[in-house]
């Protein structure tokens, strides 16, 4: 058997088992093979035009149709339809994500010793006002609108009175599964899968970037588990603020002097496996030639 057959069947296997919380994500909110199918397919082509071009050579559809084991109608039929299908858009994630980490680091909106400062929000002296940050740093979205988001996942409160708002939050978490957290969750699985790529890429160990785990080594025991748990959440919760105010001491990128930002982070979770039936299909289903009842 060849390295290179070792090679495909280990990362098939590999991505088996990353794709089982993925595809138990998926069932759980209704969506089908067939619709899964069809985004697997657009991504194959994307990335074979976008990343295997050969140097002096120009992508062309058989040849991304003999990469991918598409047909070349099926290549096709997903290049001409690129235009109509939606495109990655300043969410209302982005946006009130930006507006909060503008009211922790910009000057105009920190008290005295660097704590974000209470805002009025609207009216009154514009500068400085939840108004006026929310119109530099979310776009075209209303100041209502965003203070109704900020609201709900309890990133903010209204102060007595109702004319001032007081920020609770740095960072902008949805609290139930809605466009916003499913765009979080898209980002913060790719950032780490792109990580990984890159490291698994070199072979120049110092090029590579910072990937860490840490676990007890024999588990621990099922009481343990949620002590352990916070102690590790008010740790990590120390650690990731230092970086996000270390961060907010760097310049900021102005593309009118050519300088093009580039979107560099640090991500922290805890984990805990989850405990899988590893039956056989057929112990699970029975005989597969019989009817269902």
């Amino acid at each position: 058997m060849s390295d290179a057959y070792d090679i495909k069947s280990n990362l098939l296997s590999a991505f088996r088992s990353l794709m089982t919380p993925l595809v138990r994500i998926l069932l759980r909110n209704g969506i089908a093979f067939r619709e899964f199918a069809d985004v697997v397919k657009e991504v194959y082509v994307t990335v074979c035009a976008r990343d295997m071009v050969l140097p002096g050579r120009k992508m062309s559809l058989s040849r991304i149709a003999i990469m991918t084991g598409l047909t070349r109608k099926e290549v096709a039929s997903i290049v001409n339809g690129e235009s109509q299908r939606k495109t990655a858009s300043d969410t209302n994630a982005n946006r009130a994500a930006r507006v909060l980490e503008a009211w922790h680091s910009c000057p105009e909106y920190l008290a005295p010793y660097g704590f974000p400062r209470d805002l009025m929000i609207e009216g009154g002296d514009d500068s400085g006002s939840f108004e006026e940050l929310v119109r530099r740093f979310s776009g075209d979205m209303p100041t209502r609108a965003m203070l109704d988001e900020l609201l709900r996942v309890d990133a903010v409160k209204l102060l007595e009175g109702g004319d001032y708002v007081r920020v609770l939050k740095r960072t902008y978490i949805p609290t139930d599964l809605t466009p916003e957290m499913v765009e979080i969750f898209s980002r913060a699985v790719r950032r780490y899968i792109e990580t990984v790529d890159h490291n698994l890429s070199l072979q120049d160990p110092t090029r590579r970037r910072f990937d860490r785990m840490v676990y007890p080594d024999s588990g621990l025991r099922e009481v343990d588990v949620p002590v352990f748990q916070l102690e590790v959440k008010d740790y990590l919760e120390r650690v990731i603020a230092e970086i996000d105010a270390k961060s907010a001491t760097y310049p900021v990128p102005e593309p009118s002097r050519g300088e093009a930002p580039v979107q560099v982070g640090v991500g922290l979770y805890f984990y805990r496996e989850v405990t899988e039936d590893k039956r056989s299909l057929t112990e699970l289903l029975g005989r597969t030639d019989e009817e269902d009842d």
